[in-house]
């Protein structure tokens, strides 16, 4: 397998050497195993990193146009000799201001899914892995998510964790979080709501919309969970943690369909080190949204408003407490 990393690293040095000192670019050749070529270049003085891939003659420039684009790299076609052939090559650059770091880990992420792709179908499985990058790209922040949102993130893979040792690695498909969906879990004919706090205090949950805690549309029920954890610099787990333990329960293509869960959701889970907040369950509650509980839904809502946000005090909701194990045991998979 080819390290991107490492070839990168491997070729600046080699513009230390006397027999390249007068060379601006320098470039490696690879052949996938399947038979797509690939080379990969530096420039001297920028560090700039480029990737050139081959792909079928006859792509045209509209397939280039329809690729998902991003600042910091560019994309362009063109026809190199290689082999006694001039063959049709797909390029991407990293511009000389873009974050080397990103830059391979999509390369990586790209080279890695076209290993065993006949050389045919290379263009489209270039497409799909851009797509998904283009998800994460649209965030348009840092590469650290926040705290918060780390929490958040952690809250539901803790339920993911429980949920495939309880089952088995098609709960994976449940989680909708990541992609946006009302819900962050959808069971069958159940729906799951995910909500924690590390705050101090009476325990309350911020709502974002006037559909989180509405039922409509499911067939079965809705739940609410509410996770109470301390967060730490130094005490529980960070989010590589739970990450590496839910990895090791996955087989082959679960984890890649996970890895793509967790980039849509902004966690880089190539870079790690970037994680340190730690977190620890102190209390989970789970309570049944039915008729009663306090919320606000597109039925309740008056005509005119746009969207809502609000707080839920869940003192107020411990007549819709059920057991964490009844929830486990007989939310519908």
């Amino acid at each position: 397998m080819i390290s991107l990393t490492n070839i990168f690293d491997d070729i600046i040095a080699d513009f230390n050497k006397s027999q390249y000192a007068s060379s601006s670019v320098l470039s490696r050749r690879f052949i996938l195993k399947g038979k797509s070529v690939v080379f990969i270049s530096v420039y001297k003085y920028s560090r700039a990193c480029e990737v050139r891939i081959s792909i079928p003659d006859g792509v045209s420039k509209d397939t280039l146009k329809s690729l998902p684009k991003w600042k910091g790299m560019e994309e362009r076609l063109s026809n190199i000799p290689d082999d006694n052939n001039t063959k049709q090559f797909l390029s991407f650059k990293q511009l000389d201001d873009y974050e080397r770091k990103i830059f391979i880990l999509v390369m990586q992420d790209i080279i890695d899914r076209i290993e065993e792709v006949e050389n045919k179908d290379v263009v489209w499985k270039v497409k799909e892995v851009l797509a998904k990058w283009n998800t994460f790209f649209q965030f348009d922040k840092e590469y650290v998510l926040q705290e918060n949102t780390q929490q958040g993130l952690y809250g539901e893979l803790y339920i993911l964790e429980k949920m495939v040792a309880l089952k088995d690695e098609s709960v994976l498909n449940c989680w909708t979080g990541c992609n946006a969906e009302t819900h962050d879990f959808y069971f069958g004919r159940d729906a799951l709501e995910v909500k924690s706090s590390s705050s101090k205090g009476p325990d309350k949950v911020k709502i974002s919309n006037e559909f989180q805690l509405d039922d409509t549309g499911i067939l079965g029920r809705l739940y609410l969970m509410y996770l109470k954890m301390k967060k730490s610099e130094v005490d529980g787990e960070c989010l590589p943690d739970i990450v590496e333990r839910i990895v090791k329960m996955l087989g082959a293509d679960a984890k890649i369909s996970f890895y793509d869960k967790l980039i849509k959701v902004g966690y880089m889970y190539q870079m790690p080190e970037l994680y340190t907040v730690h977190f620890k369950i102190r209390e989970e509650n789970c309570y049944s949204v039915e008729e009663g509980f306090p919320k606000i839904t597109t039925k309740t809502i008056s005509k005119g408003i746009g969207s809502v946000d609000y707080v839920v005090s869940l003192d107020a909701c411990n007549s819709f407490l059920i057991t964490v194990e009844s929830f486990y045991e007989g939310v519908d998979i």
